[in-house]
């Protein structure tokens, strides 16, 4: 790894379960990614409560059966609304979309299955996150690698310039990954829907483009790029036959700057 590269912590052998998730809403007209709650869990049951930013969108209303803007709830079994983005263990492909995400299909619970998936299915305006953090110096986040199918046979223009990456060599890209290998980023020039937007790419001197970091991430991401270039782990990287936002899952955990923090603007809060 090039020196003037900010370290990957190597990943543990275990994965830590998450303790708390960022729930992510779609907005239906300006297709913004909002940090609409968050969703704890322990050995009581869940807990889920709004973020600020949801009383703040015009028009949005409290998902069913979670409670009020200002109460959320504290149930003992997970909501329905997110009990129905697990899948049933009667389905013929649970085995395979289990092990997808890493999982034993005969012990994964439905939380470890929202943590692993973020929860999400086609069409839908919902989607999981584990809460990033700051600890002991470090910035970890730990993500699911966004808009993999749009990348092929799409212009990106890019701070060096414009690349277009042909379906058959996105998917060679995708199959050279192993679980701990490095990736880099780069900055998106001219996104309609992200000013922030970010590429996750193979490390140079490919550099080909793979997909998005998630909106949620992408401010905090461009602060780290100032600093100095970061790189994330790969944790999981499945093949063609995997819904295409499970692809790829990225591991980051690198030195963060004096009075760096995830969510500056409270948005998270």
């Amino acid at each position: 790894m090039p020196s003037d590269v900010m370290d990957a912590a190597t990943p543990s052998a275990v994965e830590p379960g998450a303790a708390e998730l960022l729930v992510l809403w779609q907005h239906p007209e300006t297709r913004e990614i909002v940090p609409i709650g968050r969703l704890s869990h322990d050995q009581h049951g869940y807990t889920y409560r709004y973020t600020r930013t949801a009383a703040t969108i015009q028009g949005f209303r409290p998902l069913p059966g979670l409670g009020t803007l200002e109460d959320g709830v504290r149930s003992a079994t997970m909501p329905a609304i997110f009990r129905m983005r697990v899948m049933d263990a009667e389905r013929p492909d649970f085995a395979n979309y289990i092990a997808s995400l890493g999982l034993n299909p005969t012990t994964a619970t439905p939380w470890e299955q929202i943590v692993r998936s973020g929860g999400n299915r086609a069409g839908d305006t919902l989607q999981f996150m584990e809460l990033p953090v700051v600890s002991g110096g470090r910035a970890r986040a730990r993500f699911l690698t966004s808009g993999v199918r749009h990348v092929p046979d799409h212009p990106l223009h890019l701070s060096t310039g414009t690349v277009t990456v042909s379906r058959s060599e996105h998917e060679a890209a995708l199959e050279s990954l192993r679980p701990g290998a490095t990736v880099d980023f780069a900055r998106q020039m001219e996104n309609p829907y992200d000013a922030n937007a970010t590429l996750v790419t193979l490390t140079a001197p490919s550099g080909t483009p793979l997909g998005w970091v998630p909106q949620s991430l992408t401010a905090s991401i461009r602060e780290l790029l100032e600093a100095a270039p970061i790189q994330a782990r790969v944790l999981r990287v499945n093949g063609p036959e995997s819904p295409s936002h499970l692809r790829l899952v990225l591991d980051l955990d690198v030195p963060a700057p004096d009075g760096f923090q995830f969510d500056r603007e409270g948005r998270w809060a």
